[in-house]
């Protein structure tokens, strides 16, 4: 195979990730025949794909690129010393190659595909972002493993929050053959729910883990509930809705033994995952795709297919308090700071935003990333950080309140979860890509005498 059909292939890759999924195709944007999912007027991100016309300038360095993509990562577990010497944290070599891998981020960066529910311009969602500094270094690189047991997998690819981490030691991801748990001290990884213990034909859309109990839902608007810790722990399984619908996302309540579940039919359910049942179902005009509730429980954010999202009260029903108004595209993801004041929502139009709830007509900061959507945003217990991590390439942590530095965490890859320890002591980021290393990988917390 000559080196130009090599750069094409991966060119295509890098163009249509939607190739290398193993995904419904009559669920998903950009096929021949696309069903729309509720709330959309036509397919999600259905506009027309921008082809990429790379010059033939660019064909040697994304051959060279290719043919060290051809073979699977020289390493297997990766550490600092790995990385100091030359390698980086997927276990590729890129010692005296940093102009080329600029060279190849920045084409990335370029031709990665933008889906849009709403059409609207990129270009004036960046005029409004917030000048940062995205050298600061607030979490060190540890330790990495790649390889097919390690790959956490991508069943939608507008859904990914499927890394949770319960401890520095316990970091639950979603993998083919189940809910499998990473321990990066030890170096050791397990299933600890085996596919066979699910539902027949259950494939998963959405993940949480919380309080010793994994809550899982899938495309047939299913869940799955089953306690980890307990020695043959009890599990439950049953319909959340209509075998049609899909859930978009399960959160933590502030109440103990509660998950907040997106359908996307339009509703928010609260579960009761020791009592496997629906307490509440509210309805809202749009599919909902993501929920998160403050720490006190008075309020909850709700986002998804409109380009506001909602601060509801979930005491009464989920009713509106305010409309959480600027993006222009769907929302993906939300999250409260611990104080409760702060509220991020992540967006297709690949800007984050943070309302202070006091004042929320209007985002306090807006925050764009590198190649594309928000997908993740979480803020540490500590309240100092906001993560949010985009569809690939780039996991971003910022330093609250004034979003002013922020570290960014380079890869290259479909990120299928990103997530702080629950002491603020780690970040854990998933990544999943049939062309580039699967990885799980862990960065730990700088000792800042300043703080």
């Amino acid at each position: 195979m000559d080196e130009r059909t090599v750069a094409q292939q991966l060119q295509q890759l890098v163009i249509d990730p939607l190739e290398i999924f193993s995904v419904d195709n009559s669920r998903l944007v950009g096929t021949a025949s696309p069903t729309p999912m509720h709330g959309d007027t036509s397919a999600r991100g259905s506009e027309p794909r921008a082809t990429n016309t790379a010059p033939d300038a660019t064909w040697d360095f994304l051959a060279n690129a290719a043919q060290m993509f051809e073979q699977p990562a020289e390493l297997s577990e990766i550490t600092q010393t790995d990385v100091d010497r030359g390698f980086d944290m997927q276990g590729y070599w890129w010692g005296g190659r940093a102009m080329q891998r600029r060279m190849y981020m920045e084409y990335r960066r370029t031709s990665y595909p933008q889906y849009q529910g709403v059409s609207h311009d990129v270009r004036l969602v960046l005029q409004q972002a917030r000048a940062v500094d995205p050298t600061s270094q607030f979490y060190k690189f540890r330790y990495a493993a790649t390889g097919d047991q390690f790959r956490c997998k991508i069943n939608h690819f507008q859904l990914r929050d499927l890394v949770w981490a319960t401890s520095s030691y316990d970091v639950f991801y979603w993998h083919a053959d189940g809910v499998h748990v990473w321990n990066p001290w030890q170096r050791q990884q397990k299933c600890i729910v085996g596919r066979r213990e699910m539902p027949e034909s259950f494939r998963l859309s959405a993940l949480c883990v919380d309080g010793g109990t994994v809550v899982a839902g899938d495309y047939s608007g299913r869940y799955f509930v089953k306690s980890i810790w307990a020695e043959n722990g009890a599990s439950a399984s049953g319909p959340l809705g209509d075998t049609s619908d899909i859930v978009n996302h399960v959160s933590p309540s502030c109440k103990s033994g509660r998950v907040s579940v997106a359908m996307n039919s339009g509703h928010v359910s609260v579960f009761d995952v020791h009592r496997a049942t629906v307490i509440e179902r509210s309805a809202f005009d749009w599919a909902v795709n993501c929920t998160a509730e403050s720490t006190t429980g008075a309020l909850a954010c709700v986002v998804g297919d409109s380009t506001n999202g909602v601060l509801a009260d979930p005491r009464q029903g989920y009713r509106t308090v305010a409309q959480l108004q600027g993006h222009s595209d769907y929302a993906f993801a939300c999250a409260f700071s611990p104080d409760g004041n702060l509220v991020a929502t992540g967006s297709q139009d690949t800007s984050m935003r943070v309302y202070d709830v006091r004042w929320p007509r209007s985002a306090a900061s807006v925050l764009c990333g590198n190649i594309g959507a928000m997908r993740i945003v979480r803020f540490s217990a500590c309240g100092r950080f906001l993560l949010a991590a985009e569809a690939a390439d780039y996991v971003h942590v910022y330093e609250t309140p004034s979003f002013e530095r922020a570290q960014q965490i380079e890869f290259l890859g479909e990120v299928a979860g990103a997530t702080f320890s629950p002491d603020a002591n780690c970040v854990f980021v998933g990544i999943s890509d049939a062309v580039h290393s699967d990885t799980l990988a862990e960065f730990t917390r700088i000792e800042d005498p300043a703080q």
